[in-house]
């Protein structure tokens, strides 16, 4: 049997062998891969880094190296991936949640009292993560979590009822289709925003996860369009529109919400200093 510190070298070298991450990369995803199977923190695994991996742990963690060399994510083989602080379901019918979404949970929490009796749509809410952390921090507000997809629901609804809310509801909906009559302070979205000829579509990950909630018609820019357009008929006065979108679209989103009469159109920077959501207030 091998000791912690020696598995975790072997394999960040094996998964180096994957074209689509960097050593760096390739060594924090085996600190992952050693966490989930182990069920110990990365402290833990520092302080036990001389204790020896049993024959079944050893398996396991060479089936999960074996996949992802397959090209297969950890979030999906893991069945989890943490958003917010917090560990969600997740399955090959939703996306994958990344970092540059939480920039949307930090600027509505700035902005906003934890107390707030706030009405939320989270507009294709795919794993609800969006949704459902605004729903712990907002403990007054009521979310409404909605998806097209039948599959996306029932990974919500899952997350959902592991999280213990009671603040929450979820529609089946083609964006604003089925949405319940009423009108909402705050629409979120994380909609498909990326070109049908875009060459990332062809990177393994994504090649992984549902194309339906990546590319959108437009250069990208169909799905953006069509909420922004309709939004305000579902948002109370004052209300909020706040959508993510790719870097390289911030100028044409911009000019999308100020054609569609939004006020107070603004714009934030993800970590890496790029533009990656854009909200507007109804007049």
């Amino acid at each position: 049997m091998e000791s912690i510190r020696s598995y975790r070298k072997k394999i960040g070298i094996e998964l180096q062998n994957l074209s689509t991450i960097t050593a760096r990369e390739a060594e924090l995803e085996a600190q992952f891969i050693l966490q989930f199977v182990l069920k110990e923190t990365s402290t833990q695994l520092i302080i036990g880094r001389n204790k020896k991996i049993s024959e079944n742990d050893a398996g396991l963690i060479e089936s999960i190296v074996k996949q992802r060399l397959l090209g297969t994510p950890l979030a999906y083989l893991f069945k989890e991936w943490d958003f917010y602080g917090r560990t969600y379901y997740i399955n090959q019918q939703t996306l994958i949640p990344r970092q540059d979404t939480e920039l949307m949970i930090d600027i509505l929490i700035q902005n906003n009292k934890e107390d707030s009796s706030l009405k939320i749509l989270d507009l294709g809410t795919g794993s609800g993560v969006i949704g459902l952390t605004l729903a712990h921090h907002f403990f007054n507000a009521q979310i409404t979590l909605s998806d097209i997809s039948s599959e996306a629901i029932k990974v919500a609804k899952i997350n959902g009822g592991n999280s213990g809310l009671k603040n929450i509801q979820f529609v089946e909906s083609n964006w604003f289709e089925k949405i319940p009559p009423g009108k909402f302070d705050v629409i979120v979205s994380n909609p498909p925003y990326i070109p049908k000829n875009d060459k990332h579509l062809k990177h393994p990950e994504l090649l992984e996860q549902p194309q339906i909630a990546l590319m959108s018609e437009l250069g990208g820019l169909q799905a953006i369009t069509d909420i922004v357009k309709n939004a305000k008929q579902y948002l109370n006065k004052a209300g909020l529109l706040m959508i993510e979108h790719g870097f390289d679209q911030a100028p044409t989103v911009k000019n999308i919400f100020t054609a569609n009469t939004f006020n107070n159109v603004r714009q934030y920077q993800d970590i890496n200093s790029r533009i990656r959501i854009t909200s507007g207030v109804k007049i």
